[in-house]
């Protein structure tokens, strides 16, 4: 009925829970819960004032009504619950302003944000009364209302939300939970709301959130050995210690995140001088200081210990039956022998987010580095509360005097199996967020160089992790997951390419102690190195480089079916294809790039003859993908949403241009070998411009690209055959009659390619391309001098301008002249006559600034070859000086940005270039 009727009538139900919740308990324990609830409720007089107001206006009678029972107020309270629950699909609920607007529109139209007032007026009411079961209700509706609230802006104060007015009533009703008296669950109800009002931001000011976090503070104390209350059992104790633990764990992780997120602004704009360095440490240290961090780390060091406790306890709980035998005979740190059964589920509840924060201490806190180790402060919380004390460190029953790396490890290999065991064996009963919170723990502990060397020297625990990893795409369709699931990977590769980095500089420096050795000797040695070994073999089961590919490619595949022939003869037909690039979203352009980010990067993990093992695989899959995602838009380019920018693309490109810079054609045994692979993928993507399926054209730019790494990294004898030579050019001069964008990338890619260091490589480029960048230029200023604005036309001028003047501080010393005797005419051809220049285009005119600001650069820069030039072609001179003379009265030479060579006198450029080009009379 209240799922039936709460739409037309949602004003009416809160009305009646408010009389409920709000009527005074005609009850005698009602008495002397009214004078601690006013003088807990600071800052509650519009609350007293309406109740005085109720009891002033009520008239004397013999017969007085009797107020609503508790468990009547109870059902008001999750009525109250399910209410707010039922209205979470509809945005204008959560939202102040869209409600405003919305009931302006329709004033029948009611809206829970309208009522925010009333819902924390209720939810105090039945968090503060004296009855436990409405207490519990009452604290559960007070931290589901700053779940959904806490993010709502209040139109009228920009960069605030509208709970922030409440923040007097939410302590107060928090307050009395914390009592000595209170039952054990309504004080592991009252950590959560505080863990969640704190974690909400939307106390903004220390001084506000300090309230809140005393009373967490205060409820350190039932974490002491014999603090437990005679009056509730063992069973009840746990649960209690437990969520104290997980309210810290939550707030801890919440401050980690707001000081990551406040330090890397701080990264971005620090400068590069001292003074600026030590403006940016002053300010940093000043927010530092009035962090939340700060507030929990008096107590961090010893909260360690109770969360690394837990984790202990929840591993052993977590073991199979058969393991029963393996359980300390006298409990646990939380639990005795005797509740072993009733405390499970408390430690499933609780585990996730002290896992997360334990994680995030042991790597960023200090916890690996010695915090560890550290013995607790005299003064502080201690370790009273364990059982065992500080021996619980030792995880290893054979040995009480570990070394500090022996008790770092034992520590790791604990987290890192409890994220295993829940990823592994997930159960109905676990929480949603187990799974993004063991993700987020394993990267975050890899992150770290301790367990990154233990994983990178651990090739069976790398194997595993790889194939619950594999497991995890396969059966979670969050976008979050997968992604962190990449990083993950990313971090494994990471992990096992710095250890056989290392092992390589330690061959090396046993075989060639001081270079000494012959170059062969040090290959011979290498060669063994890295997965494959001297044969190549890579065996499923026993190799990360093939665990880590089968995690890629289940992604790939997942967002590309096309790549995969079974799935590819299914979709033929689809629009699927069609639609090209533009049928994946930002969320599956980001895992495409993140998987072949790691692909990329597995040959680096091989020895050369297991890298010509998976090599042909990477790059079929990287070609795959470029011909799957650059497919060109149906409209027209644009350099607002360019294929090649999206993140896919880039990848593919940077993935073949770490492949093609491998080393491997410097090895005797494979160099053959590894040109012709190269060759071979150079022709695929060749071919794919020759081929354009009727249900997409690839991308121009992307393809030009692409070409572009192989030319400039690969080996020279990749590219200088005739059969990939010559299309590779014919490609760039076809770029260069294409649209504006695409000219524009053509251009900036052959500049790149002009200036190869090895000449044999662009001569022929240079010669085939030289002359057609020419005549886009002069194609270029004779469209802007035709057109009104064409911003994109000129800044591909501008480019085959930069180009040329690239060329000419390239060319050989014997070369100078003949260079100059092209690029010097072309830049004059671009200079306007004085008296059509006012009238030209203001792109035209900025060609014109441009071509001018290059003339009165070359010639002191080249002086013997300008001469030369203006004495072969003297007609040139007076173009020049008419130029000159035109632009130094030209306001448009005066603005800032103009190419031209600007000097603080406005005379002295006119004076000082006619004194120059006067020499040049031959």
């Amino acid at each position: 009925m209240l799922q039936a009727m709460l739409d037309d009538s949602l004003g009416q139900w809160l009305g009646l829970c408010k009389d409920v919740l709000t009527a005074a308990d005609t009850s005698a324990s009602a008495a002397p819960a009214a004078p601690e609830r006013e003088a807990d409720a600071e800052g509650l007089d519009e609350f007293d004032d309406d109740e005085e107001a109720i009891k002033a206006g009520e008239e004397p009678t013999s017969h007085p009504a009797v107020g609503p029972r508790w468990p009547t107020k109870v059902f008001a309270a999750e009525s109250l619950h399910k209410i707010i629950t039922l209205c979470e699909n509809q945005k204008a609920h959560f939202d102040l302003g869209l409600a405003r607007e919305e009931r302006s529109l329709n004033p029948k139209q009611d809206f829970l944000v309208l009522h925010l007032s009333d819902l924390v007026r209720m939810a105090f009411m039945a968090a503060t009364s004296d009855s436990d079961p409405l207490r519990l209700e009452g604290l559960k509706t007070l931290q589901l209302i700053i779940d959904k609230f806490s993010d709502v802006p209040e139109p009228e104060f920009p960069g605030h939300v509208i709970l922030e007015q409440y923040q007097a009533q939410v302590g107060a009703a928090l307050r009395p939970a914390f009592s000595p008296e209170t039952p054990s669950h309504v004080t592991a109800m009252a950590c959560q709301v505080c863990s969640a009002w704190i974690g909400s931001g939307v106390a903004r000011d220390l001084n506000d959130l300090r309230r809140v976090h005393q009373l967490l503070v205060s409820s350190l104390t039932k974490l002491q050995k014999g603090a437990n209350s005679l009056l509730y059992n063992e069973s009840a104790s746990t649960l209690e210690k437990l969520a104290i633990l997980k309210a810290w764990a939550e707030v801890y992780i919440v401050a980690m995140e707001k000081e990551h997120e406040k330090v890397a602004p701080n990264k971005r704009a620090s400068g590069d001088s001292s003074d600026q360095e030590d403006y940016d440490a002053g300010e940093d240290d000043t927010a530092g200081r009035e962090s939340l961090l700060k507030l929990v780390s008096p107590e961090l060091l010893c909260l360690s210990r109770y969360w690394l406790a837990a984790l202990k306890d929840h591993a052993l709980l977590s073991l199979p039956a058969e393991f029963s035998s393996q359980l300390p005979h006298d409990g646990g740190a939380f639990y005795t022998s005797d509740t072993v059964e009733s405390a499970r589920p408390h430690y499933r509840d609780a585990w996730p987010p002290i896992l997360h924060a334990a994680s995030l201490w042991l790597t960023q806190g200090g916890g690996f580095e010695g915090g560890l180790h550290q013995e607790a402060p005299p003064d502080g919380l201690g370790t009273g509360g364990l059982r065992g004390g500080e021996s619980f460190l030792h995880l290893s029953r054979s040995s009480q005097s570990q070394t500090p790396q022996e008790i770092n490890r034992d520590w790791f290999y604990l987290l890192f199996g409890i994220c295993m065991e829940a990823l592994c064996g997930q159960r109905v009963s676990d929480t949603p967020e187990c799974v993004p919170v063991c993700l987020q723990a394993l990267h975050q502990l890899l992150s770290h160089p301790l367990p990154s060397e233990i994983l990178g020297k651990d090739l069976q625990l790398s194997v595993e992790l790889c194939h619950v990893l594999h497991r995890m795409l396969l059966a979670r369709d969050s976008a979050q997951c997968q992604l962190m699931v990449m990083k993950i990977a990313k971090l494994i590769v990471a992990a096992w390419q710095e250890s056989y980095d290392t092992e390589r500089k330690q061959k090396l420096r046993e075989v060639a102690p001081a270079n000494q050795e012959p170059r062969g000797l040090a290959e011979t040695v290498l060669a063994t190195v890295g997965e494959g070994g001297e044969n190549g073999e890579l065996v499923a089961g026993q190799s990360v480089v093939h665990a880590l590919l089968e995690v890629c490619l289940c992604l790939l595949v997942r967002q590309l079916p096309q790549l995969s022939p079974q799935l590819s003869s299914a979709l033929h037909g689809m629009r699927h294809r069609a639609q090209g690039s533009r049928a994946l979203d930002s969320e599956s352009g980001q895992l495409i790039a993140a998987a072949l980010g790691v692909v990329a990067d597995l040959p680096q993990l091989c020895s050369p003859a297991g890298c010509m093992t998976v090599v042909p695989t990477i790059l079929f899959l990287l070609t795959s993908v470029l011909k799957e995602v650059a497919i060109q838009p149906g409209q027209p380019v644009s350099t607002g949403g360019l294929v090649v920018t999206m993140a896919p693309v880039n990848s593919v490109l940077q993935g073949l241009k770490a492949l093609a810079l491998l080393p491997l054609h410097q090895n005797t045994e494979h160099s053959k070998q590894w040109v012709a692979l190269l060759r071979s993928t150079l022709s695929r993507i060749i071919d794919f411009t020759k081929t354009s399926e009727e249900t997409g054209k690839l991308d121009d730019i992307s393809m030009l690209l692409a070409i572009a790494m192989f030319v400039l990294n690969a080996p020279k004898e990749v590219v200088q055959v005739a059969n990939l030579q010559y299309p590779c050019i014919n490609l760039f001069k076809h770029g260069l009659l294409k649209e504006d964008v695409v000219q524009l990338w053509c251009v900036q890619t052959l500049r790149s390619i002009f200036q190869h260091q090895d000449r044999s490589v662009s001569t022929p480029y240079i010669h085939s391309l030289g002359p057609r960048v020419v005549e886009t230029l002069l194609h270029c200023a004779d469209d802007l001098g035709n057109t009104t604005e064409n911003e994109l036309r000129l800044n591909v001028a501008l480019e085959c301008l930069q180009t040329l003047e690239t060329l000419l501080a390239a060319a050989p010393a014997d070369g100078k002249a003949h260079m100059m005797l092209l690029y010097v005419p072309v830049l004059v051809n671009l200079l306007l006559d004085p008296v059509t220049h006012p009238a030209a285009s203001a792109a035209r005119r900025k060609l014109h600034q441009a071509a001018l600001g290059r003339l009165t650069r070359v010639g002191p820069q080249y002086p013997q070859e300008f001469r030369a030039v203006i004495g072969r072609l003297p007609q040139l001179k007076s173009k020049i000086e008419s130029a000159v003379r035109s632009g130094s009265r030209d306001p448009e030479s005066e603005r800032p940005g103009t190419p031209k060579t600007i000097q603080t006198n406005q005379s002295a450029p006119s004076i000082k270039l006619k004194t120059d080009f006067s020499n040049f009379t031959g």
